[in-house]
């Protein structure tokens, strides 16, 4: 099992509700989405990840396909942050598998 599949599980423990280091979040990002998101260094440091699938569900990723993840401080991610990037990862992952 690869890093990212050992952090993937552990995100997904429902008991979970430890703060992600923004690392952890990058790295993850890296992985599933290259290219296709940034973070903003100034005001609320957040992380945008733009994925055309997105766009199919506005009322999930809004009307331009983006998803937003507030870091806290600027270094950690709250645990139901992570858990909307889950269900994102899930659904790419199931539209690419068919």
């Amino acid at each position: 099992m690869s890093k990212i599949d050992k952090r993937l599980e552990k995100w997904r423990n429902p008991n979970s509700k430890q703060e992600i280091p923004k690392d952890d979040l990058e790295s993850v990002l890296n992985h599933f989405f290259p290219e296709m998101w940034h973070s903003s260094k100034t005001g609320s440091h957040n992380y945008q990840i733009k994925h055309p699938m997105f766009k199919k569900y506005p009322d999930i990723y809004s009307y331009e396909g983006v998803l937003t993840i507030p870091t806290k401080g600027g270094q950690k991610i709250k645990h139901y942050y992570i858990k909307s990037l889950l269900q994102a990862i899930d659904l790419i992952t199931e539209v690419e598998n068919g």
